[in-house]
């Protein structure tokens, strides 16, 4: 395999010559993370690039597009069997061929399926949980080459702590979902003034399935979104307003690129961190275009989840991928260390594992289980290092 140059989607992340392996069997990444082993060599791998932070290496990138569709469903049980390379975007097409749905996505859907949940990707909604709690098991690829197959029933004690994982406990080539039947949604978008979002945000979060809200600076206009499953036929109702399939409803379009930080806020303190960084952003950067974006998420007990036992809200500041965020990001990040809150696994965030492990009462099991799978450290890179070691 020849070098080659790689970037991230957004272009912040930069690789130069880095090789890449696009392996098309389990057998052959199994061969392939056994000889990176035992040949003392960096090995991360890479869906779409969709995160934001440094997860990569100038070693050995794994691509996992050859290891991509469905394997199985079982339509009894509500399940399906995945290739960990599959396109969210793939997926939901062929899901709902056999009559099936995710039962929650995030607003882009280019992201490999295995990124998004080991990630942590969520979408709104008060009551609904983070992507990863779907997964009832996983095959993954250990640092000796060993093909695990985990579950509540199987190797057990991993499960737990593998659904959000970073990539830090080995491959992941097959993911088992727990599913829906398949269901429309009725998409409402509506642009709104601070006395609207102030008096009614917390009646649409009570009262719809989904809800989320945009807010940028340089209009102060809010951009207010709901979702909300219907037996209505697929149809545009008006300007902002139509009816279709789950997976075509749930994302949006993102054709200008950004780099992006996210937080978990306590959901009883989401208002108030929204308005002290709505207060920031109209001082400190009044011309900013880009949007806070305010979502909801239902507590789990994921051990390096964002919402781990608790309900939160999730705030999101962007910058466009041209522009330098550190200033932006940095000022965020100030207000977001005030209310204890949970950096997005895939977005920008400066935290180190003294903080992290504050802040996730399972952190440091979690590091004992990487340490465990992976001694010598195969499946980390010197930012992830400074995470978990």
């Amino acid at each position: 395999m020849h070098a080659k140059n790689w970037y991230n989607w957004s272009g912040a992340q930069h690789h130069s010559g880095v090789q890449v392996e696009s392996p098309d069997s389990i057998e052959k990444i199994a061969r392939l993370v056994k000889h990176c082993s035992g040949a003392s060599r960096q090995l991360r791998c890479v869906g779409s690039g969709h995160s934001f932070n440094p997860f990569w290496t100038d070693d050995v990138i794994l691509s996992l597009d050859n290891i991509q569709g469905l394997v199985s469903v079982d339509i009894n049980a509500a399940t399906a069997k995945i290739r960990a390379g599959t396109k969210i975007h793939t997926l939901g097409p062929l899901l709902w061929d056999a009559g099936l749905s995710l039962p929650q996505q995030g607003d882009i859907d280019r992201q490999s399926l295995a990124g998004a949940l080991s990630t942590g990707t969520h979408g709104t909604g008060v009551e609904l949980r983070s992507m990863p709690n779907s997964i009832v098991a996983i095959t993954l690829v250990t640092a000796n080459g060993e093909i695990l197959e985990i579950s509540n029933t199987q190797n057990q004690e991993i499960f737990h702590f593998a659904r959000i994982s970073l990539g830090v406990l080995g491959v992941v080539t097959d993911i088992t979902l727990k599913l829906q039947p398949a269901f429309y949604l009725h998409e409402k978008n509506w642009q709104g003034d601070w006395s609207e979002c102030e008096s009614r945000y917390e009646r649409m979060i009570d009262e719809n399935r989904h809800f989320e809200f945009f807010w940028a600076p340089n209009t102060d206009i809010f951009t207010f979104k709901t979702l909300n499953p219907t037996q209505e036929p697929k149809q545009i109702i008006d300007t902002g307003e139509y009816i279709g399939p789950a997976y075509e409803v749930f994302p949006s379009e993102r054709e200008n690129k950004f780099n992006e930080m996210e937080y978990a806020v306590p959901f009883e303190q989401g208002w108030q961190c929204f308005c002290e960084l709505r207060e920031m952003l109209l001082r400190e950067f009044p011309g900013l275009p880009w949007p806070i974006e305010y979502r909801t998420m239902a507590a789990d007990n994921l051990p390096l989840s964002t919402a781990y036992q608790r309900k939160v809200v999730t705030l999101s500041i962007h910058q466009g991928a041209e522009r330098s965020h550190k200033k932006l990001f940095s000022a965020a990040e100030n207000i977001f260390e005030g209310y204890s809150a949970r950096p997005h696994w895939g977005k920008v965030h400066g935290l180190k594992k003294v903080e992290l492990a504050e802040l996730y009462p399972k952190f440091d099991a979690f590091c004992s289980v990487r340490t465990r799978l992976d001694a010598q450290g195969l499946f980390l890179n010197p930012y992830l290092f400074e995470l978990f070691c």
